[in-house]
C-alpha cells in the first residue's frame, strides 16, 4: 500500500487531498490565464489588422518587442487573427509554439495587471457566496422574453470578463447553446 497516497483506512492521505487541491488550483488558472491571453489577443490582433496611426504609412508590424511579445509572436498573432482561426490556433498549442508565447505573455500580462484589474475588478477572484444567486438573477432578466444576454453589460456589472460569466453560469446548470463560454481546458471552441 502507497502510504504517500492512502492512509490505513483506505481514505486519500493529507499529501494526496494536498495534491488534488493543487492540482485543481493549477487548472483554474491555467483556464483563467488562457481565457486572459485569448481576450488579449483577439484586441491586439484587431490593433494589429487595423491602419496605422499615420493614414500614408503602410501598416506594418514593430520592428522590435512591443510589452514582451517578439515581432514573430505580433506576426502570428495577427495572421490567425485575419483568417479567423486564432482561438483555434491558440487551441491547438500555438504551432508548438504555446509555451514560448504563453512566457512573453505573461511579461505583457505583468506589465498590464493593474489596467485589467480596472477594468475587471473581480478578475480571477474567487466566487463569494450570494454572488451565483446575483448572476442568475440579472441573467433571467437579461433573457426575459426570449432576449439575448447582454454579456458585456453584465461583465461590467460583476467586474469579471464576459467568458468567465458564460462558464459560471454554465457551472451553475443554465445551458447557453450557442453563446456558451470558452474552456481551454476542456478544448471546446465558440
Amino acid at each position: 500500500m502507497d502510504s504517500f497516497n492512502t492512509s490505513l483506512s483506505g481514505a486519500p492521505s493529507r499529501e494526496a487531498r494536498i495534491q488534488a487541491v493543487l492540482s485543481e488550483q493549477r487548472a483554474l488558472a491555467h483556464d483563467a490565464l488562457d481565457d486572459l491571453m485569448h481576450e488579449a489577443f483577439l484586441e491586439i490582433g484587431v490593433i494589429l489588422s487595423s491602419q496605422t496611426d499615420n493614414p500614408g504609412a503602410p501598416n506594418t508590424l514593430p520592428d522590435k518587442p512591443v510589452s514582451g511579445l517578439s515581432t514573430k509572436t505580433l506576426q502570428l498573432i495577427r495572421q490567425h487573427h485575419d483568417t479567423g482561426d486564432l482561438a483555434e490556433w491558440l487551441s491547438a498549442d500555438a504551432g508548438g509554439n504555446k509555451s514560448i508565447i504563453i512566457s512573453q505573455f505573461l511579461n505583457l500580462s505583468a506589465l498590464q495587471m493593474q489596467e485589467l484589474r480596472a477594468r475587471f475588478p473581480r478578475a480571477f477572484m474567487k466566487w463569494e457566496e450570494g454572488e451565483d444567486a446575483a448572476l442568475l438573477s440579472a441573467y433571467q432578466e437579461e433573457t426575459a422574453q426570449g432576449r439575448k444576454a447582454n454579456f458585456n453589460r453584465l461583465a461590467e456589472r460583476f467586474g469579471r470578463n464576459a467568458n468567465a460569466l458564460r462558464l459560471r453560469l454554465e457551472h451553475l446548470g443554465i445551458d447557453l447553446g450557442d453563446e456558451a463560454g470558452v474552456s481551454r481546458r476542456s478544448g471546446r471552441i465558440r
